[in-house]
C-alpha cells in the first residue's frame, strides 16, 4: 500500500527542498530516513520515481517543527538526500534552505504575522546554531517583493533576511579547527596543496585555484569534465578529514567522515565577466570561487560557503586574506564573491574581543518561494484513524 505524507516543495535562494512538518514523520531515525528516501525516489541517479531533481541542489529536505527552546520559534533539521546512494545525511547544514524554512514558518503560522517584516528565530539542530530571519510580509502573510534579488532563479519570491549568530565552530568547536590560518598536505602524486580550514556554518577547506593552474572562474561544466582534478580534490577531502576530524574520538568510516567537509576553490578577480551571469566586471568583486561537492560541482554557491569565505577574509594569513588587494576592516563589512550564477554578498561582523578570531554574525539576503504543497505517496500502511 501507499500512504500519503504531507509536505511542501520550496525554493530557498538557489536551492530547492522538500519541507516536512516534524510531526508528520516517524520518530525512529531509520524509519524516517526510509520514508525520506522513498519520497525522493532514491537511490536512483534519475530520481524518476520521487520528488528529487537528480542534482544535489534539488535533493534536499528540511524537517521543521515548533522549538522547545526558549530562544527559538522553530527547530530546523537539514537533510542532504543521496541520489545514487541510499543515504540521508545530517552532517552539514544549508543556509539557502534556511530561507525556505523561514518562509514556511511564516506561512504555516508557526510565528505571529506582522506588517512589514515577520521575525522567525530558527534553531538549526544540525549544528546547534541560531539564525534570526526576517520575512517580508503584509500582515496577511509573506509578500512577494518585486524589487527583491533573484540571481540564478526565474521567479522572484519573498525577501528573507538571514542573520547567522555566532556561526563559528558549529562542527568542530573552533573557527580555525587546526589552530592555524593555513595548512598543507601532499597528495600521492607529490602535489603540495595549501588550504585554510574554516568552520563557519559548515566546515570548508579553502584552496587556491592556481594549485591546479585554474583561475577560479571556470564553469561548473568545465570542472565536472576534469576527472583528474576531481579525483585530486576528493583525495584532499579525505586526507584533511582524516587528519582533522578525529580529534574528539568521533571516528567515522571513510566517505561518511569526508562528507562533513566542503571544498571551495578561490581565485583573484579578473577583467573578464562570467558568461553565465552577464558582463558584470569582476573588478567589482573581491574574490571568485567555486564549490566542489563530492557528487558534482555546485552550479551556483552555498550560503555557508559565502560565510566561510567572508570569515576567512578577516583572518590574517588565510588563503582568502592573501588574495585581497584590501583587507576587510577590523569590524567587518560586505564581502563580494563572484560565483557561476552571479554575486553573493555576505555581510560579516567580526568580534572585537582580544585573542583568537571570532565572528559575531553574518547577514545574507535571500528570496524564497513555495512552489507547491500536498502529499507525497510512499510505501507503507495507511495511518490508523
Amino acid at each position: 500500500m501507499k500512504r500519503p505524507v504531507r509536505c511542501a516543495i520550496m525554493r530557498g535562494g538557489t536551492s530547492k527542498a522538500v519541507v516536512f512538518a516534524s510531526p508528520d514523520l516517524p520518530g525512529h531515525p531509520e524509519a524516517r530516513d526510509r520514508l525520506i528516501l522513498a519520497a525522493f525516489g532514491s537511490p536512483d541517479p534519475r530520481q524518476v520515481d520521487g520528488l528529487g531533481g537528480a542534482d544535489p541542489l534539488t535533493s534536499k529536505a528540511a524537517i521543521v517543527g515548533r522549538s522547545t527552546l526558549p530562544d527559538a520559534d522553530v527547530d530546523y533539521t537539514f537533510a542532504q538526500v543521496g541520489i545514487a546512494a541510499p543515504v540521508v545525511s545530517y552532517a552539514v547544514s544549508c543556509g539557502n534552505t534556511a530561507a525556505a524554512v523561514a518562509l514556511y514558518a511564516a506561512e504555516e503560522q508557526l510565528v505571529p504575522r506582522l506588517n512589514g517584516s515577520t521575525p522567525v528565530r530558527i534553531h538549526c539542530t544540525n549544528n546547534g546554531k541560531r539564525i534570526l530571519a526576517s520575512v517580508m510580509s503584509n500582515g496577511a502573510g509573506p509578500a512577494p517583493d518585486p524589487a527583491s534579488p533573484a540571481a540564478a532563479v526565474t521567479q522572484r519570491g519573498s525577501t528573507v533576511k538571514l542573520e547567522f549568530l555566532d556561526p563559528g565552530g558549529g562542527d568542530t568547536g573552533r573557527l580555525l579547527p587546526s589552530g592555524a590560518p593555513q595548512d598543507e598536505i601532499r597528495l600521492a602524486n607529490g602535489t603540495r596543496v595549501r588550504f585554510s580550514l574554516v568552520d563557519c556554518g559548515n566546515l570548508y577547506a579553502i584552496i587556491p585555484a592556481d594549485t591546479w593552474s585554474l583561475t577560479g572562474s571556470e564553469s561548473p561544466a568545465e570542472l565536472d569534465c576534469a576527472p583528474d582534478l576531481l579525483r585530486a580534490i576528493e583525495e584532499v577531502r579525505e586526507a584533511v578529514s582524516a587528519q582533522f576530524l578525529d580529534d574528539d574520538g568521533r571516528s567515522l568510516p571513510q566517505g561518511r567522515r569526508s562528507a562533513r567537509l566542503k571544498v571551495a576553490l578561490v581565485g583573484r578577480p579578473t577583467d573578464v565577466g562570467d558568461e553565465a551571469s552577464g558582463p558584470l566586471n569582476e573588478r567589482r568583486t573581491q574574490l571568485v570561487a567555486r564549490i566542489v561537492n563530492p557528487e558534482r560541482v555546485h552550479k551556483a554557491f552555498a550560503v555557508t560557503g559565502a560565510m566561510n569565505l567572508a570569515a576567512a577574509a578577516g583572518i590574517p594569513g588565510t588563503v582568502v586574506a592573501e588574495m585581497l588587494d584590501q583587507p576587510l576592516p577590523p569590524q567587518g563589512g560586505v564581502f563580494r564573491i563572484r560565483h557561476p550564477q552571479g554575486v553573493i554578498t555576505p555581510e560579516v561582523e567580526f568580534s572585537t574581543d582580544p585573542g583568537s578570531p571570532g565572528i559575531r554574525s553574518i547577514r545574507i539576503e535571500r528570496t524564497a518561494r513555495r512552489i507547491m504543497d500536498g502529499f507525497v505517496y510512499v510505501p507503507g500502511e495507511e495511518p490508523q484513524s
